[in-house]
């Protein structure tokens, strides 16, 4: 099995607890949500799954472990990508993320 890559990237501010940050790696092709809860980090793509036309999910609502989307008002588990409540069908693909000091490494 092929190792999948890790991307790195320093965080302009921390990131809070509670909070969830957009992050475009430099290529553009990946567009990611980055959230903190309970003091963890959590990344998932950062469209929603909702339909035809995708919403970013980094500015909606967090609120515990979901994340809603402020378009179709689909809530998502920030932990695992689930459908918490549609009218989504299809969960968010969701990456292994680690804070490194001041960095953070997300493996794509």
């Amino acid at each position: 099995m092929t190792e999948l890559p890790v991307r790195t990237f320093r965080a302009v501010e921390p990131i809070a607890d509670d909070t969830v940050v957009p992050y475009y790696f430099s290529d553009r092709k990946i567009r990611v949500s980055i959230a903190r809860v309970g003091g963890r980090l959590y990344a998932f793509d950062d469209l929603c799954t909702c339909g035809d036309q995708s919403c970013p999910l980094s500015g909606g609502l967090l609120t515990g472990r979901t994340v809603m989307c402020q378009c179709h008002g689909s809530r998502y588990d920030v932990t695992n990508g689930a459908v918490v409540n549609g009218p989504a069908v299809k969960p968010l693909k969701v990456y292994e993320v680690q804070d490194r000091d001041s960095e953070i490494a997300i493996r794509l």
